[in-house]
């Protein structure tokens, strides 16, 4: 297999974007790539249902719901070295994260293993118990770097060079930081970095669920359907909390009914600007409120507005950003962070707290991460513009479009433009609900497709089969889906960074064929 340095063509154009890209080919090229392309629904669905065929054909996945090929192998080579069966490892970032998801299956201490200085589960034959391993270094974040596992391989004399690609050497994790505190407005020392954006997420979570718990507090409230895996969290128990869904986040007064209900048992609030797959926004100031009176935390999921376009720090307690997303631009590393409000008065326990959850981020992901972040405000210039000419051919095309989705959607607006930094910045993300089956959209589109988003280049996503298969194969499901405004003929698109005449040109042709 022959991979662009950089995610690049040799006429230097992204290797993906504005174009049809082969089915299961890596998105973007790179071997880290945490992406990969799925062109048509067909795939899609057999993808999602693990059908033989298609994984002949699409053998990559997001490097957190997927294991990552070199992963695979550094399970093997740990197999060969009498670790175990390579069928029966879980590789983890951390020996914390290998300690914890045993615990969490309820496996015995001595499951943990080490070898060639790393970390990870050693299964037993209950299936079960190795599902919910796998569940908790997918839902945590805890799962080990392709890099890593990259090091650990040419090391071992298994494969013969590292991917080239453009890295900052010279302190990358002081140099990522400092553009993340100029653009949260936060000290340096408050912002964290972690394996990857959930398990930002999660040790957030976790560490406020620990200062909580000294005062009895372990509830929490859940603001609408959030991403997956934080959902998961909760509702799994992966952090051991009870909790409560609001389902609709614009109701601020059933807001306010469940956190009076449970006055001295909240330990916090979980909000995502905008929410993650229903693009919807509450309102954080009147969340803040509710949370002092309440006696709460409140934790804020910015991705997918980006500290450039929003302000909420101020509002919130300690907010988590994925910088695989955005931030890099480059769809070829996973890498997060939580930053500390320094003005709240749960801060000092925060800093306290924060190291002892969640991993520290792989050296070389770092280094990767330092040198993309440098382009991110001028990034986020380029897509906020895109996205605003994209929404107005959307909206044109009426006959094929029912609704967009956005930060300035109906109901979000007015809450989003509370924290907004400036006019025209609604962040890249969009969810279209179609008129038409998805197959006459999404199948037409000269775009990458595949799971993730925040990419340089356009990205589409069936985001309702990538996140909720599952519920789309029952009727029960499928109900649940359309309880919350979701169903099959939806697509997610990601904006990227290209000529906006290009954009509305590539989505014109598709929208006019349909």
């Amino acid at each position: 297999m022959t991979l662009a340095a950089s995610g690049e063509s040799g006429d230097g154009r992204p290797a993906c974007g504005l174009r049809h890209t082969a089915v299961g080919r890596l998105v973007p090229g790179s071997i880290h790539s945490v992406s990969v392309s799925l062109p048509d629904v067909a795939t899609v669905i057999g993808y999602e249902s693990d059908d033989p065929a298609t994984r002949r054909l699409v053998s990559w996945g997001y490097p957190r719901f997927r294991p990552h090929p070199y992963v695979t192998r550094v399970a093997e080579l740990l197999a060969q070295d009498g670790t175990g069966p390579g069928e029966g490892l879980v590789p983890t970032r951390s020996a914390r994260a290998a300690r914890a998801a045993a615990a969490y299956a309820g496996l015995p201490p001595e499951a943990v293993f080490a070898g060639h200085d790393l970390h990870g589960v050693r299964l037993s034959p209950d299936a079960s118990a190795a599902a919910r391993v796998r569940a908790y270094v997918q839902h945590t974040g805890g799962h080990l770097s392709s890099r890593e596992a990259e090091d650990v391989l040419l090391d071992a004399g298994l494969i013969e060079s590292r991917q080239a690609e453009d890295t900052v050497e010279d302190a990358p994790s002081q140099a990522v930081r400092t553009v993340l505190a100029q653009a949260y407005g936060a000290p340096t020392e408050d912002v964290s970095l972690y394996n990857s954006g959930m398990n930002a997420v999660a040790a957030a979570i976790s560490a406020v669920s620990g200062i909580q718990r000294e005062n009895g507090r372990r509830v929490w409230l859940q603001l609408g359907w959030i991403f997956f895996d934080t959902m998961s969290l909760l509702e799994k128990r992966v952090i051991d909390v009870e909790h409560v869904t609001i389902g609709d986040p614009f109701d601020l007064a059933e807001v306010a009914r469940v956190a009076e209900a449970h006055a001295g048992q909240l330990a916090g609030i979980i909000a995502e600007v905008p929410s993650n797959p229903s693009l919807r926004t509450p309102d954080i100031p009147a969340l803040r409120e509710i949370a002092d009176r309440a006696g709460c935390a409140l934790v804020v999921d910015a991705t997918i507005a980006t500290p450039y376009n929003v302000d909420v720090l101020c509002h919130a307690d300690v907010v988590c950003e994925s910088l695989t997303k955005y931030a890099t631009g480059s769809a070829d590393v996973l890498l997060g962070a939580a930053v500390v409000n320094p003005d709240s008065p749960l801060a000092p326990d925060l800093r306290r707290e924060l190291p002892r959850h969640g991993d520290g981020p792989y050296h070389r992901d770092t280094a990767r991460v330092a040198a993309r972040i440098r382009g991110y405000a001028d990034r986020m210039d380029r897509v906020n513009a895109n996205t605003l000419a994209l929404v107005a051919c959307l909206e044109r095309h009426d006959k094929v479009v029912r609704s967009v989705d956005w930060a300035y959607g109906a109901g979000s607006e007015g809450n989003y433009r509370k924290v907004a930094r400036r006019p025209d910045a609604p962040g890249g993300l969009l969810m279209v609900d179609l008129r038409v089956p998805l197959e006459q959209v999404y199948d037409r589109l000269a775009v990458t497709k595949g799971p993730s988003f925040g990419a340089e280049f356009t990205m589409v996503s069936p985001q309702v089969f990538i996140a909720h298969h599952d519920l789309l194969t029952t009727p029960e499901g499928r109900a649940t889906l359309h309880a919350r405004g979701l169903h099959r003929d939806m697509m997610r698109i990601s904006v990227g960074t290209e000529e906006p005449e290009l954009i509305v040109e590539t989505f014109e042709e598709a929208l006019r064929q349909a």
